[in-house]
């Protein structure tokens, strides 16, 4: 393993790990490097492999390792990164890797407290999808340890990294929209959530989300990202949430609503306004900030401003 510090690891990669984000990789082409930065893929499901082809566009940057504890995950992955070496737990990455400088981890939800705090430790620079964790401690657990680092943490919250939302928040805080007096935001499409298995374990493992005990459903896995749009652009958290759901197409068993509606009150009484759902992909996904002079409309790689 080289010795890199977080300066020098964000100038060799172009500040690409930190600019990951579910649809799209926003960097600066990065300079050529006769030692790239070596990254272990933890998590080799759907959205691993969506990074992992991210990653793969990156010059100073390879994946030499991807991880998966389900092995049809872990071939998959490694169909698609030629030369990587396959390891089923990433307990070996630390322990038999020492080379490695940087980890990503796209595991479900509920995993990453134990392997995010593992790696920090271990002294790796590490990019954590979001949500970050499934409990406020598990999160609060993971801050810590990455405030004690010397190395390089983010969570993969997609909007930061988004230009047309790093350009709408310049506009916001021109004092364009002036006096905030609403927001809104919604997550329609149309999806079952569940993934075929073969076996009740396999099931287990594949359909987390649709599991009580440690699925944040669609607010946390879903609108955790687009909570964040708001938080980053009011730079303020909401005080009372209050909202419900239930299960309207998908009765197929399970008990985490496929469509749910909530309403975060925030101090001075600014309400946001949330739906998400499973069943119609009808307007689909998109966030909305209304001021006394303007309002702007955010969906992923378009952006408006209405007076």
């Amino acid at each position: 393993m080289q010795h890199v510090d977080r300066r020098t690891f964000m100038k060799q990669t172009g500040g690409g790990i930190a600019a990951l984000s579910l649809a799209e990789l926003v960097l600066a082409a990065p300079p050529r490097t006769d030692d790239p930065i070596k990254i272990a893929l933890i998590g080799a499901g759907r959205q691993g492999r969506t990074i992992l082809a991210e990653l793969q566009k990156l010059e100073a940057a390879t994946v030499t390792i991807i991880c998966d504890s389900d092995q049809r995950r872990l071939d998959a992955g490694i169909r698609r990164a030629a030369g990587a070496t396959p390891v089923s737990d990433y307990r070996r990455i630390l322990s038999d890797h020492p080379e490695i400088d940087a980890v990503v981890i796209a595991t479900p939800t509920h995993l990453h407290r134990q392997i995010a705090i593992d790696c920090i430790e271990a002294g790796k620079h590490v990019y954590c999808e979001a949500p970050l964790a499934s409990s406020i401690e598990d999160c609060r657990a993971i801050v810590e340890a990455a405030r004690h680092a010397d190395t390089l943490f983010h969570a993969g919250l997609q909007a930061r990294s988004n230009p047309v939302y790093q350009l709408a928040r310049t506009f916001y805080l021109s004092d364009s929209v002036r006096d905030t007096v609403a927001l809104r935001a919604q997550h329609h499409r149309k999806t079952s959530w569940r993934t075929p298995a073969d076996t009740p374990e396999r099931d287990r493992a594949l359909n987390w989300r649709l599991d009580p005990d440690v699925s944040l459903g669609l607010a946390g896995e879903w609108g955790t990202h687009q909570f964040d749009v708001f938080h980053w652009y009011l730079d303020r958290y909401p005080v009372s949430v209050r909202g419900g759901g239930g299960i309207y197409l998908h009765k197929d068993g399970r008990t985490v609503p496929d469509t749910i509606a909530c309403d975060l009150v925030f101090a001075d009484g600014v309400t946001l306004q949330y739906a998400a759902t499973l069943t119609n992909s009808y307007g689909g996904e998109y966030e909305v900030l209304f001021g006394t002079n303007a309002a702007i409309k955010l969906a992923w790689s378009h952006g408006w401003m209405f007076k």
